[in-house]
């Protein structure tokens, strides 16, 4: 990011899109003002964006194709699945990321700090507030509305790349710990 930030030009536009393992905002807060103390140096602005989701959503799509003969967790149970998230087990690596796990860990390990749902909702909202320029729920269209606005770029659909074409069946008994404990981890 430094190296992209430092070879702005004006009139440029570039994205730079953290995703997978590459940031972990919690803990890389400076890097943050660091990049907008750079970019805003060279009269450019950063504008630093997400989306969010529904988050019992968010935590159900994460398990799209991970179960079953061809899934990625093969016999795992969606109880063995969804047992890092259980209250005793805070500091253990998901399976998945509820999406404020995400928001504030990444990948890294889940909630190192043991802190409480509420100490984390408030650590996000602090994260957001400090940093975002836009913060969305679940409307892409309207995301990609102000992106044009904003650079000015023509209008292009955003395609569904991230989209499982295959069947997600739970009962009525999974459904409830995916939302029971989706709330539980705030």
């Amino acid at each position: 990011m430094n190296e992209h930030s430092e070879s702005l030009g004006s009139n440029e536009w570039k994205v730079a899109h953290a995703h997978g393992y590459s940031f972990l905002t919690n803990t890389s807060e400076p890097y943050l003002y660091t990049w907008r103390k750079m970019v805003e140096g060279k009269g450019c602005k950063l504008i630093i964006a997400t989306v969010l989701k529904d988050a019992v959503g968010h935590s159900i799509s994460q398990s799209k194709g991970r179960f079953g003969q061809n899934g990625r967790y093969g016999n795992m149970t969606i109880d063995e699945y969804l047992a890092p998230l259980e209250p005793q087990n805070g500091d253990q690596r998901l399976n998945f990321l509820t999406q404020l796990d995400y928001l504030v860990y990444n990948h890294g390990p889940r909630n190192t700090y043991l802190v409480s749902k509420e100490e984390k909702v408030k650590r996000a909202m602090e994260l957001l507030r400090r940093h975002f320029d836009i913060v969305i729920y679940q409307n892409h269209k309207k995301f990609q509305e102000l992106v044009v606005n904003i650079t000015g770029w023509k209008t292009d659909d955003i395609p569904h790349a991230n989209v499982y074409h295959g069947q997600l069946n739970y009962t009525q008994r999974e459904l409830d710990k995916f939302r029971r404990l989706t709330y539980a981890n705030g």
